[in-house]
């Protein structure tokens, strides 16, 4: 068993399917992609999960309108962040 937060996993994946459908430069670029994924997870709570049940609970939970809200309001948030101070 591990300990494992799960908010690290629905971000990624809703940051890689968001980024897919712009036509920016910095929406292919890999840092950029991290910069944006550390402020939304440090603005965002931890869902830690250990058990399957525990997972299953998280996913049923990532479902929620208001879950995925969340994440997408701090992903614009975050890419006007890291697109105004650039590396």
């Amino acid at each position: 068993m591990e300990i494992k937060n799960y908010m690290e996993v629905v971000v990624k994946e809703v940051v890689d399917q968001e980024m897919k459908k712009m036509n920016e430069d910095w929406a292919k670029d890999e840092r950029f992609k991290l910069d944006v994924m550390a402020l939304i997870l440090n603005r965002l709570p931890a869902r830690y999960v250990v058990t399957g049940k525990g997972w299953i609970m998280t996913k049923i939970r990532e479902t929620e309108v208001q879950f995925q809200a969340d994440i997408l309001r701090e992903m614009i948030r975050a890419i006007k962040i890291v697109e105004n101070n650039p590396r």
